[in-house]
């Protein structure tokens, strides 16, 4: 999608709730944006074929929206190093506690359920085949 005649992109983000964030901080310093996306996204994110989101301002305030969306602040380097230890995104990269007790609450959940069924079954096929 692009933007109107008279328009700048000043941002593109992974997300809508990024670009919604941002929108919503150039509304608050008097600066409207428009968020340009595909719309289906919402519905059906998985049909999108264009996955970013774009803020979009007049061109006389884009210098000024650039810079408040790329505000220089000292980046947190405790917090970006417990971000990269929590939000893994693998599930082979999480520790080996925790593979076993995942697989271990998927058994507890599914082990009786296919027990019940396989018996159910079992008494059905001597019903078919006395």
């Amino acid at each position: 999608m692009q933007p109107l005649p008279g328009m700048s992109i000043v941002g593109e983000y992974p997300s809508r709730l990024g670009a919604d964030l941002a929108s919503a901080l150039l509304l608050e310093a008097g600066f409207e944006s428009t968020v340009l996306g595909d719309a289906a996204y919402s519905i059906a994110p998985h049909h999108v074929v264009e996955r970013s989101f774009r803020i979009a301002v007049r061109d006389e305030v884009a210098d000024i929206a650039v810079s408040l969306l790329t505000d220089d602040r000292a980046t947190d380097d405790e917090a970006e190093l417990l971000d990269s230890i929590v939000h893994m995104h693998r599930f082979a990269d999480r520790p080996k506690w925790v593979r076993w007790s995942t697989v271990t609450v998927l058994v507890s959940f599914a082990g009786p359920i296919v027990a019940v069924a396989s018996l159910l079954l079992l008494d059905a096929a001597r019903g078919i085949f006395p």
